[in-house]
């Protein structure tokens, strides 16, 4: 991306692996990249990109959104609600940006210059997920300016606005690029989401439309109204879902597994244990495992070959209820229920009835005909969806439900005043060696553009 180090963990037919080196000293472009296929450079690209949403960055925003209280180690600071700028910070920044979104951006050239629109729709899809993911994290960053390598080790930020119009212009671009009639390479068993199963990555891009529509509902009045378009042409159902499942070689375990078998810093907050446990949730006992008196998180999202989830046809109807409900549309309580039903039978598996189901959902899912109260109904339910994702805690600033408490001693020149933070704090290579960071270096309570 720019004077970082760049690691390309790829595997060239399993023999060639890229250790790491500077910039400056090879002179790596990666609008030039070394000749691997694209069916080599894709498998890892997809791995990279999914893993970075179970890994610190899901760690730091489960704690801020009360999935997570952290109790020991780095993740004990993080309760207080600080966050170190180097220890913290540098490694998920140059993670998001070495592998998923570089080995993308390396994908869309290669595509162009081999007339493989296949792969470039692909690559363009997950570099949406990759962005729409960094800039929900830190706002304004770079982009359009970036993946230059040594010939622009200063890359300009674009501001969160143009981020998100570059997101949907992604969309765009990657649904037409799925639809081409004639690709010259188009992936296959290296597809290791869809296994080549073009008609499925037009439905995710749809979906994730819907998702980056429904971030700026602060700032576009149509935005719900853009969003119900877009889940009108995505998925179908839960066989549709956009995840990333482990097991495509023996070395690969979910990341949530090894996470909680290396390192058990977090233990899953006592807010969302009584969450479930008070509404008597049929998913209680696979979203979070009791052992030795300690609550971890359950074998649905953290056993050793759990999928991870980037979007599903679950969270789309929830979306597709809040977005009724904000546009007054009718129809927000079945696409409520239905979006519940879907996660509840993926959860629990076929342990319970689907007569137990239904009961649930009219349960914990029928409104009141009152907004407020049936807008937190359904954030409620996104955020018990969204456990363990980055998303939950997207909602919540969103929408500021459901009303969550503030950790104690949260309170620092880092985050002032104590309130759940609303965004990661850059890292410290950026300031330091990035001659266009931004001027003001925000603070944990600084709000972005959405945000606002």
């Amino acid at each position: 991306m720019n004077y970082l180090k760049i690691y390309i963990p790829l595997l060239l037919a399993g023999l060639l692996a890229l250790p790491a080196c500077n910039l400056e000293e090879t002179n790596l472009n990666p609008n030039d990249p070394l000749d691997v296929p694209m069916e080599v450079l894709l498998p890892p690209a997809l791995e990279a990109a999914a893993s970075e949403m179970a890994e610190d960055a899901a760690v730091y925003a489960g704690i801020f959104a009360q999935y997570f209280t952290g109790v020991d180690n780095q993740a004990l600071p993080v309760e207080r609600y600080l966050l170190d700028e180097s220890f913290n910070m540098n490694p998920i920044w140059q993670d998001f940006y070495n592998t998923p979104l570089n080995t993308l951006h390396m994908i869309t050239g290669k595509a162009a210059q081999q007339k493989s629109p296949h792969y470039a729709g692909v690559a363009k899809v997950m570099m949406a997920l990759s962005l729409g993911t960094v800039t929900s994290l830190w706002g304004d960053v770079p982009y359009s300016d970036a993946f230059q390598g040594a010939e622009n080790p200063n890359p300009r930020y674009d501001t969160q606005a143009q981020l998100y119009a570059a997101i949907q212009q992604l969309l765009d671009e990657a649904i037409a690029d799925l639809d081409a009639p004639e690709s010259v390479f188009s992936p296959g068993a290296d597809d290791v989401i869809y296994n080549g199963d073009l008609g499925k990555w037009r439905k995710a891009a749809h979906a994730l439309k819907a998702r980056y529509y429904m971030h700026t509902i602060k700032r576009d009045d149509q935005a719900a109204a853009k969003a119900l378009d877009a889940t009108a042409q995505a998925f179908a159902g839960p066989e549709d879902d956009f995840v990333y499942t482990y097991g495509f070689s023996a070395a690969e375990q979910n990341p949530w597994f090894l996470y909680f078998k290396n390192t058990p810093y977090v233990q899953v907050d006592d807010f969302f244990v009584d969450l479930i446990k008070n509404a008597k949730d049929p998913r209680e006992k696979q979203l979070i495992k009791r052992t030795f008196g300690i609550n971890r998180v359950g074998e649905y999202y953290a056993g050793e070959f759990a999928p991870i989830p980037l979007m599903t046809f679950a969270e789309m109807k929830l979306l597709e209820a809040e977005a009724r409900l904000r546009s007054g549309q009718p129809g927000a309580q079945v696409a409520l229920q239905e979006g519940l039903t879907a996660h509840v039978e993926a959860v629990i598996n076929g342990t319970i009835t689907a007569d137990s189901i239904a009961n649930f959902a009219q349960r914990v899912g029928t409104f009141s005909g009152d907004f407020g109260t049936d807008l937190a109904t359904i954030a409620t339910q996104q955020y018990i969806a969204h456990f363990t994702q980055i998303e939950g805690w997207t909602d919540f600033r969103r929408t500021g439900l459901p009303a969550l408490p503030a950790n104690l001693n949260g309170d620092n020149p880092q985050n002032p005043g104590g309130a759940i933070p609303r965004r990661f704090i850059y890292p410290q290579n950026e300031r330091l060696f990035n001659a266009n960071f931004p001027a003001s270096n925000p603070n944990l309570q600084d709000r972005f553009w959405w945000d606002e």
